[in-house]
């Protein structure tokens, strides 16, 4: 799984930060990604891509 954000639409909600706190950050009101998800957290990162008001989030399957 490889999750990356479109910074031209974030819009820093927070939201992702809040769902997936060991994956995204935000920083200067826009998130990042800090790393890859492991297996564990998969749930997390996909509730917080469908909950990203701005559709921000974009998670590709390996």
């Amino acid at each position: 799984m490889t999750v990356t954000i479109d910074q031209t639409r974030c819009i820093g909600c927070g939201m992702c930060a809040y769902a997936a706190p060991g994956v995204f950050r935000i920083v200067q009101r826009a998130s990042v990604v800090l790393r890859q998800p492991e297996a564990g957290e998969t749930g997390r990162v996909f509730d917080a891509a469908n909950g990203c008001p701005v559709n921000a989030i974009r998670v590709r399957r390996d």
